[in-house]
């Protein structure tokens, strides 16, 4: 190894010049890349909630990529560090949240409580000394459910998600390779990364450690009061306190709702889930003057709603395969409404619950009918209107019924329905329309 001065240790590398906020190009000037890189990190910060154990190896993550600027191998330690740091987290998670009582079941259905004041010794007791596993389940906090759990990575990933402290099916599907990616670190060949594949790696734990301690930007979304409304040539939707009805006719037709404002509501539809975000239908149809008085009468208020491992229903009739619903409006819905075949589908959006239904009726290599899926989905279970209700009960839902009218925009480009004809396709007959 080459020793160098403390002026040449404090040199720029080149390499890391190259890369500005434009992306990779002309190089920056060294003040100007130092300041850069720290910003990239600095806007990932933690929860007051995080212990200082797993905040000082976050930030020690950040100051090794900071000083990537000196010498561009850094930014690969960096990012194989924050591997390894999500691993520690969990950890410091596990006990604390179970308060350094653990229960577990053996074989025979006994329960055996560990109690330890840190995870090695936890990991040690559910062994037995020559280091193989005792068989143990780990009883989840509902006192009910069990899992298998081994301490490992992979395992306490799995625990977190069974308890609900990491949500989000779509961030679910990336557990499988966080573990290869922390296998590699821990055994790894010579790998050189960018200062992007770094700061994507340093998000990655940032969003981790956030939630594991109850804070997950992106889990809700603030939603307000907004009108939608249509007429045979258009569609407009905002706020409904300053809507402004002057591009529509005479003739147009109005519903209230509780949604998103940046949803895209073109294709409202009060039967079926068809915004990226919850949106519940309040009032309408009917003229603008009478929606305004209702809202003058009742003034409604905006919420915040769940947008992560949302749960809804989707009938399946005569080979139709409907959209997702609501499962209060699944509820209310009529006699007629609730033919066929249901099933209960845990998705971050609709669109996930419908093409994962979709492909699996359709018989598409790879889909599981029931559990955790390779898509961002989980399928609980199925059964007739009734059934899937009850299911949907003990899952948490809530399935007091919320009858809506049978309204959707006029200019709606959203099929309700796909016709399902097997060997992995399916078509939209002129009654999805």
């Amino acid at each position: 190894m080459m020793i160098k001065s403390l002026a040449e240790l404090q040199q720029p590398d080149e390499a890391s010049l190259l890369f500005s906020p434009l992306g990779l190009g002309a190089k920056m000037r060294p003040e100007d890349a130092a300041d850069f890189q720290q910003r990239v990190t600095a806007q990932y910060t933690l929860s007051s909630r995080v212990p200082e154990s797993t905040r000082l190896s976050f930030e020690r993550v950040c100051t090794i990529y900071s000083y990537g600027v000196l010498c561009y191998e850094l930014y690969t330690v960096a990012g194989d560090q924050a591997r390894l740091v999500a691993e520690q987290a969990l950890r410091d998670r596990f006990l604390p949240f179970y308060g350094g009582v653990v229960n577990f079941v053996d074989g025979q259905g006994q329960s055996q409580v560990v109690t330890v004041g840190d995870f090695d010794a936890l990991h040690k007791a559910i062994r037995t000394e020559d280091g193989r596993l005792r068989g143990w389940k780990l009883q989840l906090a509902d006192g009910r459910s069990r899992i298998a759990f081994s301490g490992e990575f992979s395992s306490l990933l799995r625990w977190a998600r069974a308890e609900g402290i990491l949500g989000g099916q779509r961030d679910r599907v990336r557990d499988d390779p966080r573990v290869r990616l922390r296998n590699f670190v821990a055994h790894p060949t010579y790998h050189l990364g960018t200062p992007v594949d770094a700061a994507n790696d340093i998000a990655d734990l940032a969003a981790i450690i956030n939630g594991l301690w109850g804070v997950s930007p992106g889990a809700q979304v603030r939603r307000e009061v907004l009108a939608v409304g249509w007429d045979h040539r258009t569609v407009i939707w905002g706020r409904a306190a300053a809507f402004d009805t002057g591009p529509l006719n005479d003739a147009a037709v109005f519903v209230l709702v509780l949604a998103d404002p940046d949803d895209d509501l073109a294709s409202y539809d009060a039967r079926y889930e068809t915004t990226t975000h919850p949106c519940d239908y309040l009032w309408g149809p009917g003229s603008w003057p009478d929606a305004w008085a209702w809202l003058q009468r009742e003034q409604p208020h905006g919420d915040d709603a769940l947008t992560l491992d949302r749960l809804s229903m989707l009938r399946y009739d005569g080979k139709i395969l409907y959209l997702p619903q609501a499962i209060p409006v699944v509820a209310g819905l009529p006699t007629e409404g609730r033919t066929g075949l249901w099933y209960l589908i845990r998705a971050d959006s609709p669109a996930d619950a419908f093409s994962h239904q979709r492909q699996t009726l359709a018989e598409v290599a790879g889909h599981k009918p029931v559990g955790h899926c390779i898509c961002p989905v989980e399928t609980i279970g199925d059964g007739a209107w009734s059934e899937a209700l009850s299911l949907a009960a003990a899952a948490g839902a809530n399935v007091t019924p919320r009858p809506v009218p049978d309204v959707r925009s006029a200019m709606s480009r959203m099929p309700r329905c796909n016709e399902i004809l097997g060997n992995g396709s399916w078509t939209i007959p002129a009654e999805c329309q």
